[in-house]
């Protein structure tokens, strides 16, 4: 299973990424192509920045495809990108939940199931 690290913010970095995420949510929704929503708010620190679209993204797909099961297809088209790039986000995603659910299932049940050997 691959292994994940989630950033913990400091309380700077997380005003900021807030505040991003609002500023991209309100150009979407004004019908702007994410690429356009990226581009409208620039971040100095270029790692934060790099987290913040890669969440975004996947709050966006969480939202509209699992949230109001909306196509992929049309997530796509709407935000002027690749079907693949939003396939692979989705994949990345549920390879993360996967990961977390199986280490917090650990945390909170070892020692409690029997040993196996497979």
């Amino acid at each position: 299973m691959p292994e994940f690290s989630f950033k913990e913010f400091t309380a700077e970095e997380s005003k900021i990424y807030e505040e991003v995420i609002s500023k991209f949510r309100e150009a979407v929704s004004a019908g702007k192509s994410l690429r356009q929503a990226y581009e409208s708010y620039a971040i100095e620190n270029k790692e934060l920045e790099k987290l913040i679209q890669a969440d975004f993204l996947k709050i966006l797909i969480a939202e509209r495809h699992f949230g109001q099961h909306q196509a992929i297809d049309d997530i796509a088209r709407e935000l002027d990108v690749s079907v693949n790039l939003l396939n692979e986000t989705h994949a990345r995603m549920l390879q993360e939940v996967g990961v977390t659910a199986a280490s917090q299932f650990g945390v909170e049940f070892s020692g409690v199931l029997p040993k196996t050997n497979d």
